[in-house]
């Protein structure tokens, strides 16, 4: 059995160490193990070690006090009867929010929307998810913090699902890959997007990929002395330079399987080897330095690897990270393990971990358009130079009702790029088009509604779709 008190402590040690305040952390912790008493998991647990492991997932990323707190109470709304006044009163108005965050729509409170074509009162649970997810967006464009509670949440809950039917697992797993990993995603949360990631992974293939799984666990543990020797080796090498620290971690096992994807696209999951896996990176470097010059920084590293190092490690690629939209190099040591190797400050790693977590999300997450979350996203330009955010595959026409209905509606061409060529409604946009919408106006300049039942074979968002479907069923009905 789990101690409780132990694992609230390994929390404690992460404030102590830095002499910060935990009179209100402990005030947390003793109400929300008073509120949770008597409560047990599924898996038979009692029901707080949740919330202490939640709070400890944040505390491990140096989330503050207020976040780790919330993490503490973030099920105490839903599941003790507890309100929001009484955070706010007796904690404060900040923790009160993002609890609020991640608190979801009771269904026996959940209200039925007409005007919108995505909710449905014959289905309760399925509508009262959507407007749970809608708050979550909305409270969280205000206070991000509430997403990061959300994701600690979701992995542990993720990690210690075994206890329930499949099924189940396998909704809970569909659930986060609508919502909360494109939410990780758009905001470049490394960490939480690559770990929910992996457990979605396991879950899936549970059963299908118990071979591969084994062996890559296989493959870390008899390797784990040469990567003990290597980060030695590393550390000696850098003792005197402007590299204050190294870490080495293991690719997930996800990363892995989809890299050796693109080099065997026709294998069985249930049939790779060992020495398939040595063929992609399974390790990632990062070198932290403490200067401001970035190019110092790597201009260093690189040379102390091929003066130093060469018996050890070589460097064979450059790339560009896709979530630090920065260069790393590939290496590869003599027994053909492969790494990647970041070069940069502990503050931009802990950014690169956590995401846009600072206010900024406004641009990044569009609840009006919800399909955005689990697009590919493309930035165009009106013609004031105004940018709006489009999953891929968006027309001119999904353009328009983002910029207004009655531009929606009232469609007659468009001109992208300022080109002299008119453009249908069904034209795709690219990243970085500059779109102008034309449109029919009467002799009173109203704009004409020009929609056509044809056009809901040429939108691909929701929200277009949603108003083209309004004023169709309006029409049938009159």
């Amino acid at each position: 059995m789990i101690d409780i008190d132990s694992r609230y402590k390994e929390i404690r040690k992460h404030f102590e160490k830095d002499n910060t305040d935990t009179a209100l952390l402990d005030r947390v912790y003793q109400t929300a193990k008073r509120l949770h008493e008597g409560q047990f998991r599924k898996d038979g647990t009692p029901y707080i070690s949740h919330p202490v492991e939640v709070a400890l997932i944040l505390a491990n990323l140096d989330f503050n006090v207020d976040v780790v707190s919330a993490g503490l109470l973030h099920d105490v709304v839903e599941d003790c009867g507890y309100t929001l006044q009484e955070i706010k009163e007796n904690f404060n108005e900040n923790i009160a929010q993002m609890v609020d965050c991640v608190s979801a729509i009771d269904n026996a409170k959940y209200k039925y929307d007409a005007d919108d074509l995505f909710e449905d009162e014959n289905f309760v649970k399925s509508s009262a998810e959507e407007q749970t997810f809608k708050k979550l967006i909305a409270i969280g464009k205000k206070n991000p913090m509430g997403f990061a509670i959300k994701f600690a949440d979701r992995l542990h809950n993720l990690q210690t699902i075994e206890c329930f039917d499949y099924s189940k697992q396998l909704e809970k797993v569909r659930e986060s890959e609508r919502w909360i990993i494109p939410i990780a995603e758009k905001i470049g949360s490394e960490h939480f997007y690559r770990e929910l990631q992996n457990e979605c992974f396991k879950i899936v293939n549970r059963y299908s990929a118990k071979t591969f799984l084994e062996h890559y666990k296989i493959y870390h543990e008899t390797n784990k002395d040469n990567i003990e020797a290597l980060k030695d080796a590393l550390n000696v090498a850098f003792v005197d330079t402007d590299i204050k620290e190294i870490k080495i971690k293991n690719v997930r096992e996800y990363k892995v399987y989809n890299d050796l994807k693109s080099i065997f696209p026709n294998e069985n999951i249930g049939k790779v080897s060992q020495g398939q896996i040595l063929k992609v990176t399974n390790y990632n470097i990062y070198c932290f330095y403490n200067n401001e010059d970035s190019k110092q920084a790597i201009g260093e590293v690189l040379h102390v690897i091929n003066k130093y190092l060469t018996d050890k490690i070589r460097i064979i690629d450059v790339k560009i990270g896709r979530f630090t939209h920065k260069l790393y190099f590939q290496l590869e040591d003599t027994i053909r393990n492969k790494y990647n190797l970041y070069v940069m400050t502990k503050n931009a790693y802990t950014l690169q971990k956590i995401g846009t977590l600072d206010g900024q999300v406004d641009s990044l997450i569009d609840d009006e358009n919800l399909d955005y979350l689990s697009s590919r996203y493309i930035k165009v330009r009106t013609r004031s130079g105004e940018v709006k955010f489009l999953p891929e595959n968006s027309t001119v026409l999904d353009f328009a009702f983002k910029i207004h209905n009655d531009l929606g509606f009232g469609f007659k061409y468009a001109v992208v790029n300022d080109s002299k060529t008119k453009q249908p409604p069904f034209v795709k946009l690219n990243d970085g088009d500059k779109v102008e919408i034309i449109v029919d106006r009467d002799e009173k300049g109203k704009v004409k509604n020009n929609a056509q039942l044809k056009w809901l074979a040429y939108v691909n968002t929701e929200l277009a779709k949603k108003s083209l479907i309004k004023y169709f069923e309006k029409i049938l009905k009159d």
